[in-house]
């Protein structure tokens, strides 16, 4: 049964001021609940309909977890889907953890990205590349916004995203790793040659890479279009799919 205190914590979880004051996200449908099961975050409730009960979905260790069993209507007044899935859990946030130094290795820097559909994506993208990491600026959308969670499919168990003043951090780094911006104009990235390792900066879906973030970047690189005429043709690409394209292009150069 739902009680109302479950019902009112649950529902201000939609708003990152108490998520944050909390400590904790929802994470919603039974493929998520799944990929928090067998993930190393710390679960304090899960609220299911018995059909996801009498499936069986706990793993061992995760036996101690405490379960409230609901009907699909009381799942449906506290979830943030559109389609309610059998369960909804409630897991702890994990500390913003200071990134150290990396090396060897590629990292995703983002500069205000706001769209929580294009966050969600790109941690997703950043996972199946096999990036390590992802910096995201102060004002970048919050990690454990529903939204996010539910488009990263589970990725957002395995990334760290270190929330930082990336103009720092791009300044810490740019006398030993190679750092990147993706541009409107600049180098076609199907003709860069990358590093081995470096940072790769996306800008806010609006504005692109802001000024301060520009001048630390060592080569601006875009994605061209089919043809150099954009009469008729769409302006930009969606940030999560530029991501997409240029991370693709850096996987492939470090199998070559």
């Amino acid at each position: 049964m739902l009680s109302k205190s479950h019902l009112k914590l649950i529902t201000s979880l939609r708003l990152g001021k108490f998520r944050h004051e909390e400590g904790l996200f929802t994470v919603e449908g039974v493929k998520m609940v799944n990929e928090l099961l067998y993930s190393n975050f710390e679960i304090k409730a899960i609220f299911a309909t018995d059909e996801w009960i009498s499936a069986g979905h706990l793993p061992p260790k995760r036996y101690t977890v405490e379960i409230f069993e609901i009907s699909q209507t009381e799942l449906e007044k506290i979830s943030n889907l559109s389609t309610p899935n059998q369960v909804l859990a409630l897991a702890f946030i994990k500390p913003n953890e200071s990134l150290k130094c990396f090396k060897n290795e590629w990292v995703l820097a983002l500069d205000q990205i706001r769209d929580p559909g294009n966050m969600g994506t790109i941690v997703r993208t950043a996972d199946w590349f096999g990036f390590k990491r992802i910096v995201a600026a102060h004002g970048t959308v919050d990690l454990w916004n529903p939204k996010v969670v539910q488009a990263s499919m589970g990725s957002v168990f395995r990334i760290p995203v270190h929330y930082t003043d990336l103009a720092e951090f791009l300044a810490k780094v740019c006398n030993t790793a190679r750092i990147y911006g993706a541009f409107m104009e600049g180098d076609p990235v199907s003709e860069t040659i990358f590093s081995d390792s470096g940072v790769m900066v996306i800008g806010n879906e609006s504005h692109g890479i802001s000024p301060t973030i520009a001048g630390l970047v060592h080569k601006k690189v875009t994605i061209m279009p089919a043809t150099p005429d954009f009469n008729g043709r769409a302006e930009s690409l969606n940030a999560s799919l530029a991501t997409a394209i240029l991370c693709y292009e850096i996987q492939k150069q470090s199998k070559t």
